[in-house]
């Protein structure tokens, strides 16, 4: 009797065991908490008004406040020109990865789809980014505008990280749609004849 009960036991005791390792556990071991990282900017322009044929400075800080992230892209935008040209120059940079330029007519990504989603460059703009970005990391970029004609010299700014698992892996989180769908922060300078 006590050797069908110890039996018994074991049996009880393996099917307990292979249950919980089938069941109960593998969800608990297979979730992965969700990272949330967080990109933000500061961007400062040196000017806010200038005469024709004069330069202004754009000097932007790029910096990680969140969680650890595969990749932060920020993007430079200038919907008043058809081509970059003479007008913006890169004066600075210290991104991990070499600036590059999106000319009118490129494909790129749209709507925060990291490539699922494709759209036609409506205007030029550049983009740097850096791979992989801590806490607390922080990258900087400057540019020298020179605008060619008068009026209002405008400049579209953001930022976007990856992974992007929730609304603040991308600044700004409102304001202006630009062509991809995605918000950007408007700068401005006015340009006069001298």
């Amino acid at each position: 009797m006590k050797k069908l009960f110890l039996y018994c036991a074991i049996a009880v005791s393996l099917m307990a065991y292979f249950s919980l390792t089938l069941f109960v556990m593998p969800p608990n071991f297979l979730e992965k908490p969700k990272l949330t990282p967080q990109p933000t900017l500061d961007v400062t322009l040196d000017k806010s008004k200038i005469n024709l044929g004069q330069s202004f400075e754009i000097k932007i800080t790029s910096k990680n406040i969140g969680d650890l992230a595969d990749i932060q892209i920020v993007s430079i935008q200038f919907p008043n020109l058809a081509e970059i040209g003479n007008t913006v120059k890169i004066t600075e940079y210290d991104f991990t990865q070499s600036p590059y330029y999106v000319l009118v007519g490129d494909e790129v990504g749209a709507e925060y789809t990291a490539g699922q989603k494709i759209v036609t460059a409506k205007y030029p703009s550049i983009e740097a980014f850096s791979r992989p970005i801590n806490t607390g990391d922080q990258y900087h970029i400057g540019l020298q505008v020179t605008p060619e004609s008068v009026g209002e010299f405008v400049i579209y700014v953001k930022s976007v990280i990856l992974p992007h698992y929730t609304d603040l892996a991308h600044y700004p989180q409102s304001g202006i749609l630009d062509y991809q769908g995605e918000y950007v922060k408007a700068y401005s300078v006015e340009v006069s004849n001298p």
